[in-house]
């Protein structure tokens, strides 16, 4: 955190750039709810919980190609992946969002509606408890 400070003064963007560091829930998703487009470009990143988090709230997500983003990506609508470690196309996909108000929206929509329909928990205790039933089932065999 103490180098990404560092960083941010450098580059003469601390005033605009906070690091908050973890948050409960319901200040995390008050913060959110300000919020244009939740950017997490993540180099090595398994899934990227945030990224549904913020897509729940109605934010489109931009995150790495070749990440566990693009698994929330082949969900449905509401992620763009750029190229992980591409600053430029990273800039260019938060430009493109900022600049399209109303393409932001339709993503936003869409990426709660993809989450609606993919990653709740229940839905999730779904796709466990059938796993776990098929593996059963498999070592009766």
């Amino acid at each position: 955190r103490d180098s990404l400070e560092r960083l941010a003064a450098q580059l003469g963007v601390a005033e605009r750039v906070s690091f908050l560091g973890p948050m409960e829930h319901g200040p995390a998703l008050e913060r959110m709810a300000r919020c244009w487009v939740h950017v997490m470009p993540s180099v090595h990143d398994a899934f990227g919980v945030a990224h549904v988090e913020a897509m729940a709230a109605g934010l489109p997500a931009i995150g790495g190609a070749g990440t566990g983003a693009e698994d929330i990506a082949a969900a449905g609508e509401g992620m763009l992946l750029v190229p992980a470690g591409d600053d430029t196309a990273l800039a260019r996909a938060i430009d493109g969002l900022i600049g399209d108000p109303a393409e932001r929206d339709r993503l936003g929509g869409a990426a709660r509606r993809t989450v609606a329909e993919h990653f709740t928990w229940e839905r999730n205790g779904e796709l466990t408890a059938a796993i776990y039933r098929e593996t059963l089932e498999r070592s009766r065999s």
